[in-house]
């Protein structure tokens, strides 16, 4: 009994804190046709503009992954700070993608979604942080480079190089790393290898709080289901679950029936919901609710 009070109580901080450091905003850039980033040195250079367009817009970055063709970051602040921090980075980003002889990114279709709950929040905090891990097969959430998930409830942050303080670098270096002449950043920037490391420009212990405990962030890091379909129609990105985690879902949607043993009828409804709601392939529809194939196709006509 006392540690489900203690759960209850730490929920209750959580939602407290929740509260009292909103609103909170989920930052997503469209999908372009072209790389955004080929190289180390060009995801180093996107890392910077996030931390620069942060720091100019007073927005609080509490969560990022930056992949090739577009980002997710989530944050904290007004909704002038993060229009703010949206102006900053498109414009930042545009100069530097001419700059390396790509198109301008200045009609940049950056979306900006106020998160309306702490149950919200985390669950796309974990869809942010699982991008990595869905898009690329040779890395984990907390291994990529280019994203937030390493910080989150690492007790060996510690023994990282801090790297340089902001202000200790040359004006020459700073007005390199920032890609402009205007390099007022805050003191507790610190650069390593030319980039601004996340450690010092993404409010971790914060992110940290909103979480019951490092058990529950790991537990949504490594989960996906409807909470995921859902967050990427709305922002108009595909996504496929696993047959596995498909499995579970359609067998808690029917907890006293085996699926392989379930009427015709129930199965032909299971499959409807399969399509609207997890966005289920006709082949994973087949072989998890062992329909015939024609039946599906019937139901689901693929386009000829």
């Amino acid at each position: 009994m006392q540690e489900k009070n203690s759960y209850w109580l730490r929920e209750k901080e959580c939602e407290r804190i929740f509260s009292e450091t909103g609103p909170y905003y989920m930052v997503t850039t469209a999908h372009q046709d072209w790389l955004l980033y080929k190289s180390r040195e060009e995801f180093i250079a996107g890392t910077n503009l996030v931390a620069v367009s942060a720091a100019h817009s007073e927005f609080t970055v509490v969560d990022d992954v930056q992949m090739n063709n577009h980002h997710h970051i989530v944050g904290c602040g007004t909704g002038r700070s993060v229009r703010s921090f949206v102006d900053i980075f498109r414009e930042k980003s545009s100069r530097l993608q001419l700059a390396l002889g790509n198109k301008s990114l200045k009609d940049w279709e950056i979306r900006i979604d106020e998160v309306v709950d702490l149950r919200q929040l985390r669950n796309r905090i974990g869809y942010v942080d699982r991008n990595a891990f869905v898009a690329r097969l040779d890395s984990m959430p907390t291994g990529y480079p280019w994203g937030s998930a390493y910080l989150f409830f690492n007790g060996n942050l510690w023994m990282m190089s801090e790297g340089e303080p902001w202000k200790e670098l040359s004006i020459a270096r700073q007005r390199s790393i920032c890609h402009s002449h205007e390099v007022n950043l805050p003191e507790k920037y610190r650069v390593l290898d030319s980039m601004i490391l996340r450690s010092s420009f993404v409010d971790y212990k914060l992110t940290e709080s909103l979480f019951n405990s490092a058990n529950q962030y790991f537990s949504m890091l490594t989960r996906r289901g409807e909470a995921d379909v859902e967050i990427a129609r709305m922002l108009g990105e595909g996504i496929q679950l696993p047959n596995e985690e498909v499995f579970q879902i359609v067998g808690g949607w029917y907890p006293d029936q085996k699926i392989s043993m379930m009427g015709l009828e129930t199965k032909l409804v299971a499959a409807q919901k399969m399509k609207k709601q997890l966005g289920c392939t006709n082949k994973q529809i087949v072989q998890i609710l062992r329909l015939e194939a024609n039946i599906v196709e019937q139901l689901f006509p693929i386009p000829r």
